[in-house]
């Protein structure tokens, strides 16, 4: 019934095949209607960040170039630009520069939910993540092929499915019996976590429509947890310089920008770094754009994470490079702790795991630290540095 009032509204605005519809509203079982019937008739979705402040809502109205805008406001109606087959464009985390559009089509995304993690009708997942994220618009298709309950409740104990980011199990362990799954992705992720946990460790990206391996209690080795091979319909390879690169039936469309889409190579550079393992797979070793250069020997900052999460006190790390007129640039850490640490107390520790050079000069301890949707905003720390 939500479906056929939202066909109607939609059909009242002209809504058609080809045109996008932004929307800038708060999950609800309404949006949800919004975005089947859009599909239905052939249309785009575009769902907007609802945290986003009036000036970036206009930057990325101005972007998009949508028939209609959907928010808590008056819609607004505008003038019929170049259209698209139906698909959904996603704005990227943004965490190195100005955020892209994605568009992913439907095959993009249903190939990935319908190969993702175990799930059945009369399983319960809880819709914790945001529908203008990938991650939640994986849960609700997930849900869609399955016929498994779609959540909105946190407090249901009936819940058998959980996404989560690395954030989320930092703040809290989840206590419901029936729990079958705690799918957790979207950031790098090195801490322990209670073995009683029915953990999937996840690596994926916007570009693939979500997942591209995961692993139900992966093994730790040397810090990095190895996700076993790629999933159904994805591939994966390593470019010699350790960039990991994708593929498949999941792979988007291409960037939108200035009302056309570029596309996309055969093969997707992620500007992540990663390492084949002979019998286990793949293991994430940290982002191509934030490695650094320190007295000629390179720093990935992720390394110095992992270990730092290994101190019972800390919540949440992150490393950066600090311009440094000798060695080029050195690391500085930026920690959430839940007791006071010292940097003598750091440095004690990570000297029995680093290299001198890769062990922090500084530290500072933040209550929280700045954040692009789920991801530490690195570029945001670094202005502590000017």
């Amino acid at each position: 019934m939500e479906i056929e009032k939202a066909l109607l509204s939609l059909h009242r605005f002209g809504i058609g095949p080809g045109d996008r519809i932004a929307l800038h509203l708060p999950t609800s079982p309404e949006l949800i209607s919004l975005f089947f019937a859009a599909w239905q008739l052939g249309a785009s979705v575009c769902p907007l960040n609802t945290r986003l402040p009036p000036a970036q809502i206009k930057e990325a109205i101005q972007r998009l170039s949508p028939k209609l805008f959907l928010s808590e406001g008056p819609p607004q109606v505008f003038s019929r630009a170049p259209s698209i087959p139906s698909s959904v464009f996603l704005f990227t985390s943004g965490s190195t520069g100005r955020p892209k559009i994605a568009v992913l089509t439907l095959e993009n995304l249903f190939a990935n939910a319908a190969h993702s993690v175990p799930l059945e009708a009369g399983d319960r997942w809880l819709l914790s993540l945001p529908l203008y994220h990938v991650g939640g618009l994986g849960i609700l298709l997930r849900c869609h092929l399955t016929g498994a309950m779609l959540v909105f409740d946190p407090s249901d104990p009936s819940i058998t499915h959980l996404s989560w980011v690395p954030t989320h199990l930092y703040r809290m362990t989840p206590v419901y019996p029936r729990l079958k799954c705690l799918l957790l992705g979207g950031a790098p992720f090195a801490a322990p976590y209670p073995k009683r946990l029915p953990l999937t460790l996840t690596y994926g990206l916007t570009e693939m429509g979500s997942m591209v391996a995961a692993r139900l209690h992966p093994p730790l080795i040397d810090g990095a947890y190895l996700l076993g091979p790629p999933l159904p319909g994805r591939e994966v390879r390593i470019a010699p310089d350790g960039e990991i690169l994708v593929r498949g039936k999941t792979l988007f469309s291409g960037y939108w920008e200035n009302n056309s889409l570029t596309p996309t190579p055969e093969w997707f550079p992620t500007g992540d770094l990663g390492k084949w393992h002979p019998t286990e797979g793949l293991t994430i070793v940290g982002r191509k754009d934030w490695q650094f250069i320190s007295g000629g020997e390179n720093i990935q900052p992720e390394e110095i994470e992992t270990h730092l999460l290994q101190m019972p006190s800390v919540l949440e790390a992150a490393v950066i490079a600090q311009p440094d007129p000798e060695f080029g640039a050195r690391p500085v850490a930026f920690l959430k702790t839940s007791s006071p640490l010292t940097l003598s107390q750091v440095t004690a520790f990570l000297e029995t795991h680093l290299p001198k050079y890769k062990i922090p000069i500084a530290l500072h301890l933040l209550d929280e630290l700045p954040r692009t949707q789920f991801k530490i905003d690195r570029k945001k720390l670094s202005t502590f540095f000017n």
